[in-house]
C-alpha cells in the first residue's frame, strides 16, 4: 500500500511496533468477543506473543510496550470513533476491568494499517502474510460497536488489506528495490576503487582524484554533503584509506553480504507466494 492509514499516523509515538501493535489490537478484539470486549493487557500479551514469533525475544530482549502507552493508543482510537469502552456486563468467572471494543471503521483503519508498513523488514513482512492469511475472515466477522455490519465498501478495504497474495508481492517489490541497489552500489565500489587506485599510482593530484570520483555520481548522500566536500575535510590518512581501501572494503564487507541476503530473502518470498498462489487454486 503506498500509504500510511490515518490510524497508523494517530500511532506515530510507537510506530516503530506499529505493525505488532495494530495486530494485537485485532487479535485482543477476536479474542475478547464472548468476554464483552478486550482489556489493556490482553493487547500487551498478543503484542508480545506475535514479537516472539517473530524471535524479537532473542534479537530485542528488552522490547516491550508499556500498559500505559496501551492505553493512550486505546483512549485515541476512541475519540476518534475506532473503538468504544465496553458497556457490557462483566461476564460470571471473567476479571472485571475496563474493556473495550474495536467499531467497523476501526477494524478497518487497522487492518489497512497493518498492511502499509512500506519496506518493512523481513520477519514484519514475513509476519503480516501470516496474519492476513490467518485471521482474515475472523476480522470481518466481529464488528462491535456503532457499525454493527461492514459497509461492502469497508468490507472490500479490510478484504484488500489483508489479501496475503497482495502483501508478498509487496514485499517482493522491496527486497527487488533493496537488492538492485546493493548490486549496484558493490559493483561501483570496485569499479572506483580500481578508478582510484590507478589515478594515485599516476600520481594524479588527490583533488582531481576526488572530483573524478564525484563526477562518476556513485555517492547516494551528495545532496547532504557532496563527497569532495567529505573527501578534502578529511585528515590525511583517512582520505588515504578511503581513496586506495575503503570503498573496496565496503563492497566486499558490507554491501555484498546485505546483496546476499536480500537475494536469499527475494528467494524466500518467491517461494511464498508460489505457496499462496498454490493454495488459492487447490480445490475446496
Amino acid at each position: 500500500m503506498a500509504r500510511n492509514s490515518t490510524l497508523t499516523a494517530r500511532l506515530g509515538y510507537i510506530d516503530t511496533q506499529a505493525t505488532f501493535v495494530q495486530a494485537a489490537l485485532l487479535a485482543a478484539h477476536g479474542a475478547g468477543a464472548r468476554a464483552g470486549g478486550f482489556r489493556v493487557s490482553d493487547v500487551r500479551f498478543f503484542f508480545l506473543l506475535f514479537t516472539n514469533w517473530v524471535e524479537h525475544d532473542v534479537t530485542r530482549p528488552s522490547q516491550d510496550i508499556d500498559l500505559t502507552q496501551v492505553r493512550r493508543t486505546l483512549e485515541r482510537l476512541v475519540r476518534a470513533g475506532h473503538a468504544e469502552a465496553s458497556t457490557s456486563a462483566p461476564v460470571k468467572g471473567l476479571p472485571r476491568g475496563r474493556r473495550y471494543v474495536l467499531t467497523g471503521e476501526g477494524l478497518c483503519s487497522l487492518a489497512e494499517g497493518l498492511a502499509a508498513r512500506e519496506r518493512a523488514p523481513l520477519e514484519e513482512a514475513l509476519f503480516a502474510v501470516c496474519f492476513a492469511a490467518s485471521y482474515r475472515d475472523a476480522v470481518l466477522s466481529r464488528v462491535e460497536g456503532r457499525a454493527r455490519a461492514l459497509s461492502p465498501a469497508v468490507r472490500r478495504r479490510v478484504e484488500r488489506a489483508l489479501d496475503p497474495l497482495r502483501l508478498v508481492k509487496e514485499a517482493q517489490r522491496t527486497s527487488a528495490a533493496v537488492l538492485a541497489d546493493l548490486e549496484e552500489r558493490v559493483e561501483a565500489g570496485l569499479r572506483y576503487e580500481e578508478q582510484s587506485r590507478k589515478a594515485l599510482a599516476r600520481a594524479e593530484p588527490v583533488a582531481d582524484v576526488v572530483r573524478a570520483l564525484e563526477a562518476a555520481g556513485s555517492y547516494q548522500l551528495h545532496r547532504v554533503r557532496p563527497l569532495g566536500e567529505v573527501l578534502l575535510t578529511l585528515p590525511e590518512d583517512l582520505r588515504q584509506f578511503e581513496l586506495s581501501e575503503g570503498m573496496g572494503l565496503r563492497s566486499r564487507l558490507l554491501f555484498a553480504p546485505l546483496a546476499e541476503r536480500a537475494r536469499a530473502e527475494h528467494a524466500v518470498l518467491t517461494r511464498l507466494e508460489a505457496r499462496l498462489t498454490a493454495g488459492k487454486a487447490a480445490p475446496g
